[in-house]
């Protein structure tokens, strides 16, 4: 997706008040607190990125194109959001393992503002999660849930730091056989004009996946020329299982 100034701006609502802030979950792994104003939509992508896949037997490189976040404004304090990955290339020599996919699983969030969506510093939501197979399944189903809250403080205008944690999945069948618990910490500040920094960092807990305890170091850019509009790339390093994650990015608002 390629974003240029032929665009209109999209800066006002159905009610001629002004939109709030863009605020995009990306591009770090702490989710934004605040919503999609009412019948608007947002869409948040990753142009490419690339990671590398470890299952039993091999570690092999994997090219991932427009992994998007299509998120609705429902209401003055609600949005809904689906996520998942258009394309996906994998650079493995396994034969089990798919070259190629497409829209491998949907995961649906739902974010509900408690405070701060449209004043002071600070905001808060809470977002139940819902992952599905996709809808070209054999056997559509629901493979597992989860349950977020997302923080946000604005720092002597110039600094934000936020917070997202909770259980991130649980397994529906048996009933939470599975749990994971995530939760990071992010700090972005402005660098120059609209160019901004991020620093995060991540936790997971599992007893059941192949590591039990991980952890990532994450940094980037952001660019947000436009009140609408913005790019951003960064990396995610995962320890320890010594995996980059690597993107280019953007988001826009209509």
């Amino acid at each position: 997706m390629l974003f240029t100034n032929c665009i209109p701006a999209f800066s006002q609502s159905v009610n001629n008040k002004k939109l709030r802030d863009l605020s995009p979950d990306r591009p770090h792994q702490t989710e934004s607190p605040i919503t999609v104003d009412k019948k608007h939509v947002m869409l948040e992508m990753d142009f490419l990125n690339y990671t590398k896949e470890t299952n039993s037997t091999e570690t092999y490189p994997s090219l991932g194109v427009c992994f998007f976040n299509i998120k609705v404004g429902i209401h003055k304090r609600m949005d809904l959001e689906v996520l998942s990955g258009t394309y996906k290339n994998r650079f493995s020599e396994m034969s089990t393992v798919p070259k190629h996919s497409f829209l491998e699983d949907f995961t649906f969030r739902y974010k509900y503002n408690i405070v701060g969506n449209d004043s002071g510093k600070f905001a808060l939501v809470i977002m139940p999660i819902a992952t599905t197979t996709n809808f070209f399944s054999d056997k559509f189903q629901v493979l597992n849930a989860g349950l977020l809250i997302n923080a946000e403080w604005d720092l002597f205008d110039k600094y934000g730091l936020g917070y997202t944690g909770g259980i991130s999945s649980f397994s529906l069948d048996p009933l939470l056989k599975q749990t994971e618990l995530f939760s990071t910490v992010s700090f972005d500040f402005k660098l120059v004009g609209s160019l901004r920094q991020f620093i995060a960092s991540s936790y997971r807990y599992n007893t059941t996946g192949s590591l039990t305890h991980n952890y990532s170091f994450d940094s980037g850019f952001t660019f947000t020329p436009k009140e609408n509009w913005q790019l951003d790339c960064g990396f995610y390093y995962f320890i320890p299982e010594k995996r980059p994650f690597i993107f280019v990015g953007g988001t826009i608002r209509l």
